[in-house]
């Protein structure tokens, strides 16, 4: 780098990696606000589905695994796709950031 490249970056209130005060590298960003969106988007179409499904059938009563007998309502299959696609992406985004911490070339 040439002392005027070097200048031009002080006087902006940058380092030598071309990074101005208070901005991230691409490296250091953190992608878990989009998981979280791409979760919650998942989780509101499950309920959506759900209701769809049920508004759609005439069904009085799902029973789950033969162990749990649900009201074939409409808002009641709403909450229940809503509530099994959440426990199911919080198990897996639960397990990636297991899995994260014991990445040796993982970025803290």
């Amino acid at each position: 780098m040439t002392d005027r490249a070097t200048a031009a970056d002080d006087e902006r209130g940058g380092d030598a990696n071309g990074l101005i005060e208070g901005e991230s590298s691409a490296v250091e960003a953190s992608g878990r606000p989009y998981l979280l969106g791409a979760g919650g988007t998942v989780t509101l179409f499950a309920a959506a589905a759900g209701y769809v499904v049920a508004a759609n059938n005439e069904v009085d009563a799902v029973t789950v695994f033969d162990l749990v007998t649900l009201p074939g309502s409409p808002a009641a299959m709403a909450v229940y796709g809503g509530v099994l696609s959440a426990l199911i992406l919080s198990a897996l985004f639960g397990l990636v950031a297991v899995a994260s911490r014991f990445d040796d070339d993982a970025v803290n």
